[in-house]
């Protein structure tokens, strides 16, 4: 074959490629939906997310407010992508139509994560979601609360005996990253309720093999984690054949010996401790292995991560913002002084003041800032400007919750840390899907009672034995860290803790 013939050859192949990967991007005109502009042939608009130069929560959140519309069509490599931009349509999705999008997006294979393909947050199978919500659920009950509220209680002095020790050794404050400050709490609670081991948080120099640094590892941003995270979320098909998982085979194998010596000398010694790990025994049998390992990395999920991000988000807060920590800390003691002296389950229930701090907090640093469903039958959406939009099965949509929490159409001075917006004279002609920091509707998070009841108790204790100061470590303007699913700005949150004066 000729030069000629070659270079033909290879014009045509690029031309048939060329034709392939941009064929579907007439899509959204061909619905009238409006549409982000010149879609790149292969990558669609999600190039800087694809590179990991850019977090996926601002990528969208910036493609939310380059339109007033109630919706924009964009594109995930050639796949048609929706961001919906209405509030009733939100509610639509998360409420209404629920059976219509009650796939969150994430596919994960039961060969390649064998333990976290049974939680309910990556379960397609609606019948199968509801079974393994409901017995979370259980798990989760008010009585079953107040006996983790003990063990989540005894982490809290140990983290302020921690404190105690750093402020000691540098002399006046003890100055660290927050979230690395915080994943050592809710490790240590992980740890201590869902596997009935000791976590080593506190120690200076845990062991290798230690939960701590085992739990660490799992979900830290990194750039490896960042990579296995893109090809799980944007090429599941391909992730899943190259025996990718999020859970590593050695990490999988270390929660699972775990609980077998746990549950081997619960057999032995029959005792019972009131515990997470016991209630999954007494729901699954002690037999089920892979269930009950399931229902602990359940556990590790709405707890570790999420909760010391947003621990991390409350305090960088109130270290910027002294006159409302100085009025918390008050509305905290008088409480106190009022109730007899006790911080328990339902004195962390009853503070109104601290449930608006955390709310505004999590308004303006969203810890999951992107949500992503999936269309699982035909439907028709009509937004409030007269849009329309028919979804196929399989059609992804995206909802930026960073947007809509940051969006002065229902947030006066969006960028302002208020948390009077929370109060209950001002949230009554809110619309409720403005604001879902922990999702909505039947798969709203079932953890969140859990967290907040984490992220209360841990903020009180801090407030009454600390002062929180602002470090020039923390670098400004925060921007996400492309590596990060989460919330998470690059450098960190930083503050510095003072013991309060008696």
């Amino acid at each position: 074959m000729d030069l000629s013939c070659l270079l033909l050859v290879a014009i045509l192949a690029l031309s048939i490629l060329y034709w392939f990967c941009t064929k579907t991007f007439d899509h959204w005109k061909q619905q009238n939906v409006p549409s982000v502009p010149n879609p790149r042939p292969f990558f669609g608009h999600f190039l800087p997310v694809l590179f990991i130069k850019e977090s996926l929560i601002s990528f969208v959140h910036k493609i939310y407010q380059q339109t007033d519309a109630s919706m924009i069509g964009l594109f995930l490599l050639r796949k048609p992508i929706l961001l919906v931009r209405d509030p009733e349509l939100v509610k639509s999705i998360f409420q209404t139509s629920f059976n219509k999008f009650h796939v969150n997006g994430f596919d994960l294979s039961e060969k390649n994560d064998p333990i976290l393909v049974k939680n309910p947050f990556f379960t397609a199978d609606l019948h199968l979601w509801k079974t393994r919500r409901a017995r979370i659920v259980n798990h989760l009950s008010g009585s079953k609360l107040r006996q983790l509220f003990v063990i989540a209680e005894e982490v809290c002095s140990k983290m302020c005996q921690f404190n105690d020790r750093k402020i000691k050794e540098n002399g006046d404050y003890f100055e660290c990253e927050l979230k690395e400050f915080f994943v050592k709490y809710t490790g240590e609670i992980v740890a201590n309720a869902a596997f009935a081991i000791q976590g080593q948080s506190y120690e200076d120099n845990p062991d290798r093999l230690a939960f701590a640094v085992i739990a660490r590892k799992l979900l830290k941003p990194s750039l490896m984690n960042a990579l296995k995270q893109a090809m799980l979320f944007y090429f599941p098909e391909v992730g899943s054949a190259l025996g990718i998982g999020i859970m590593e085979k050695s990490t999988d194998n270390y929660f699972r010996e775990n609980i077998k010596l746990v549950l081997k000398e619960r057999k032995r010694s029959n005792v019972a401790p009131k515990d997470f790990l016991q209630s999954a025994i007494e729901a699954n049998g002690i037999d089920d292995i892979d269930s009950i390992i399931a229902d602990a990395i359940i556990f590790y999920g709405d707890v570790y991560e999420t909760s010391s991000t947003t621990l991390a988000i409350v305090i960088y807060y109130l270290s910027e913002y002294k006159d409302i920590q100085n009025k918390l800390r008050t509305d905290i003691s008088s409480k106190l002084q009022a109730s007899g002296g006790a911080v328990n389950y339902d004195f962390l229930k009853s503070m109104n003041y601290l449930d608006q701090v955390i709310q505004e907090s999590m308004r303006l640093l969203t810890p999951a800032g992107t949500l992503m469903k999936v269309c699982t039958e035909e439907i028709t959406l009509k937004g409030f400007d007269g849009i329309t939009c028919n979804l196929k099965p399989g059609t992804r949509v995206f909802i930026s919750l960073t947007g809509l929490h940051l969006d002065s159409n229902y947030w006066p001075e969006p960028d302002v840390f208020d948390p009077e917006r929370f109060a209950p004279e001002n949230q009554a002609n809110r619309h409720k899907f403005t604001f879902m920091p922990f999702g909505e509707g039947p798969r709203m998070c079932v953890g969140m009672r859990l967290a907040l009841m984490i992220i209360k108790l841990a903020i009180v204790k801090l407030l009454l034995r600390y002062s929180i100061e602002q470090s020039s470590k923390t670098k400004k303007p925060l921007v996400l860290d492309a590596t990060s699913f989460l919330t998470y700005p690059k450098g960190g949150w930083w503050a510095r803790f003072k013991k309060l004066s008696d």
